[in-house]
């Protein structure tokens, strides 16, 4: 069973939403939780805290130490940091704290929580935190055929009027397929993805009839794939086949 223990700085505003959202997530997913605040902590205690996080980051491949993009978890110093701080717990190990950045993507404790307010059921936590964007990413452009046999990676992260496309590939027929990547689908990635085909075709001179919209991710629900239909999304969700 999870557990979540958050660090309060304060009694700020951001602590008050932080906690608001723990009791929500508690009561929907039978989650206990503790709020400490670390202002009450004797120096060990928060050392030994520390030292905690830095085991977390080791074993997740997480970074929880500032250097210049937002303040995480530990400063520059080796010292905890007087920020709101979120550690995530499972029969008696921490397996989780946020903030942190993996992969260059920063994820903050709101993030985290407004996705498990989401999530439908306990054995979707951590979706999100287990695998990023920038992994699904790397995924597809380093192995195209996972979408499709007859796909060539163009580039990532491509501008255009509307927003910025994660990825573009193109087939043998000259068909360009624009992705949008999610971790779980919703309905503002497929509002997203459909925003992008006109303004590419445009910068591009594409004609509008040789690009596709697909969407691939994590987890969607079975209404989405509803309306990806549609709206001629195509959807490819990344899964594990047993071969033996």
């Amino acid at each position: 069973m999870h557990k979540y223990y958050f660090y309060k700085s304060g009694d700020d505003v951001e602590d008050s939403s932080i906690i608001g959202l723990i009791k929500k997530i508690s009561l929907k997913h039978n989650l206990s939780y503790e709020v400490i605040d670390t202002k009450t902590l004797e120096t060990d205690l928060k050392e030994e805290l520390a030292e905690s996080l830095r085991i977390i980051s080791r074993r997740e491949g997480i970074k929880v130490v500032s250097s210049g993009r937002g303040p995480l978890p530990i400063s520059r110093s080796g010292k905890l940091n007087e920020i709101p701080i979120l550690v995530v717990r499972e029969g008696g190990k921490d397996i989780g704290v946020f903030p942190h950045v993996k992969n260059g993507k920063r994820i903050d404790i709101l993030h985290h929580l407004n996705n498990m307010i989401d999530a439908n059921s306990n054995s979707e936590f951590f979706t999100d935190e287990s695998i990023t964007e920038s992994d699904i990413s790397r995924m597809i452009t380093s192995y195209p055929n996972l979408i499709d046999d007859n796909l060539e990676f163009i580039d990532t992260e491509i501008e255009v009027e509307g927003g910025r496309i994660d990825a573009v590939f193109k087939n043998r027929d000259e068909e360009h397929l624009l992705v949008e990547i999610e971790i779980k689908a919703n309905d503002n990635a497929i509002a997203q993805v459909q925003r992008f085909k006109l303004p590419y075709a445009k910068k591009y001179g594409i004609p509008v009839d040789k690009i596709r919209l697909c969407i691939v991710c994590a987890e969607i629900g079975k209404s989405r794939i509803v309306a990806c239909n549609g709206a001629n999304i195509e959807v490819y969700q990344l899964n594990l086949l047993k071969l033996n």
